[in-house]
């Protein structure tokens, strides 16, 4: 009696078993594994970080062709980064970039940027040796991220523009009033003056005449 019985299962798990299909070996960890590999060559491909993390200055290119080189500078905060470009194909590649001069009261940033580049000219030899040099004077909200900006050219040779100034700026003391001189043309000369201690006009013209 035990003996059929035992015989009776072992028959109904034979047959049971050759009713099964084996499962493909690995099919789960091939499957996750490729997945893998290609979103993360998605995510390093087309998502890498907008702006630098970190004060720069530098220049911006299009792929199109129907929009202009720009300058832009970058400004940070802890916990924001302020990204401003204008259009300008001649202050191009800067090799010399710092904040002269920077403040801040209550939710305001006052920032001065200097921005020097040697002239990269397409078709004028003759500035092979000229340089690019603007001031930025930003009064910026990093808790709107929303500023105000004023832009001076104070050398240019590919815009006719010559610098008087004798003093260095990298001698300057940031205490005392900073003075540009400048010839804009042949005849237009223009004295500006950003004075720390009357931060809030900003870049002041002294004479233009």
């Amino acid at each position: 009696m035990y003996r059929l019985l035992i015989l009776a299962l072992f028959v109904a798990s034979l047959a049971t078993a050759q009713n099964k299909k084996p499962l493909p070996k690995n099919t789960k960890t091939t499957a996750v594994k490729d997945t893998l590999k290609k979103d993360s060559a998605s995510i390093v491909k087309e998502a890498p970080a907008p702006f630098p993390k970190e004060f720069a200055v530098y220049t911006k290119r299009s792929k199109l062709k129907t929009e202009k080189m720009k300058l832009c500078i970058n400004l940070v905060c802890p916990d924001t980064i302020f990204n401003y470009c204008i259009n300008d194909s001649l202050c191009r590649d800067p090799e010399v970039s710092k904040i002269l001069w920077e403040k801040k009261q209550s939710d305001t940033t006052y920032v001065l940027v200097y921005v020097r580049a040697f002239s990269k000219p397409d078709d004028k030899p003759a500035c092979d040796a000229g340089k690019e040099v603007k001031l930025f004077f930003v009064r910026w909200n990093p808790q709107t991220n929303k500023a105000i900006v004023k832009i001076k050219n104070i050398e240019s040779c590919m815009r006719g523009i010559t610098n008087m100034t004798k003093e260095s700026i990298d001698s300057w003391d940031t205490t005392s009033p900073l003075i540009f001189k400048y010839h804009k043309g042949a005849q237009n000369y223009v004295e500006l003056k950003f004075d720390p201690q009357n931060y809030l006009m900003g870049l002041q013209s002294v004479s233009d005449n």
